[in-house]
């Protein structure tokens, strides 16, 4: 039985989070906590840590931390090889902000497109006020 064409590996892609310093308070963090289901272990201090992610479609868990405030969601993403995507947030979680929302997205960095829709998610209060 002759052999099938040869399977090539396709580069994987990647995927980082986003972070804004502040000089008075918490950073602004945005940062991927899962993929498929699988816990991404670097957490909010490994923000920008590249996470691998074979071509195809994903399921991401994403996550925005600033001081008490955190908001978390899923995204689809379906990944093209060997591209770099990093993952977007803008939030009212400022000083005189409503503290009310979090929205997520992620970026494909070579053409600087949406790579995902907008998707808007309530913030928490981990102090429960």
């Amino acid at each position: 039985m002759p052999a099938g064409p040869a399977k090539v590996a396709l580069p994987p892609a990647s995927i980082r989070g986003s972070q804004e310093s502040s000089t008075l308070l918490d950073n602004f963090t945005a940062f991927i906590i899962a993929v498929d289901g699988r816990a991404v272990t670097v957490g909010r201090k490994g923000w920008n840590q590249p996470v691998s992610l074979t071509a195809g479609q994903h399921r991401l868990a994403v996550e925005f931390n600033r001081g008490v405030f955190i908001a978390r969601t899923e995204l689809p993403l379906d990944a093209k090889s060997g591209a770099a995507y990093e993952l977007r947030y803008a939030s009212d979680a400022q000083v005189y902000g409503g503290h009310s929302y979090c929205e997520f997205w992620v970026v494909d960095l070579a053409t600087g497109e949406k790579a995902t829709a907008v998707k808007r998610i309530g913030l928490s209060n981990v102090k429960g006020g």
